[in-house]
């Protein structure tokens, strides 16, 4: 934690807030139909609900993101499901 020599790469400025991260509109998703489905190579198709999906084993991740448009935000704290998770149910083809 803290700003330490080197955390801020040369011309990047920090933010403590998101910024916009797309451009356009943002789609309505209903949840209720909404689907995961996972195909090609891999040993078994696998289609998740939204439910299904979140029932998974979830971890979560803290580190710093530094975005090509020059912007760092420190600490950044995520949770979800990790992609180890979905391999071990469709096994991708090595």
């Amino acid at each position: 934690a803290g700003l330490g020599p080197g955390r801020l790469p040369t011309g990047q400025y920090l933010t403590d807030q998101w910024p916009v991260l797309h451009a356009g509109s943002v789609p309505h998703v209903d949840i209720a139909t909404w689907r995961l489905r996972i195909s090609g190579e891999v040993e078994q198709e696998v289609e998740l609900t939204w439910r299904e999906l979140n029932e998974l084993p979830r971890s979560s991740n803290v580190q710093d993101i530094h975005c090509v448009t020059r912007w760092s935000r420190f600490d950044a704290d995520f949770e979800g499901v990790h992609w180890r998770e979905l391999a071990k149910l469709c096994r991708p083809i090595a």
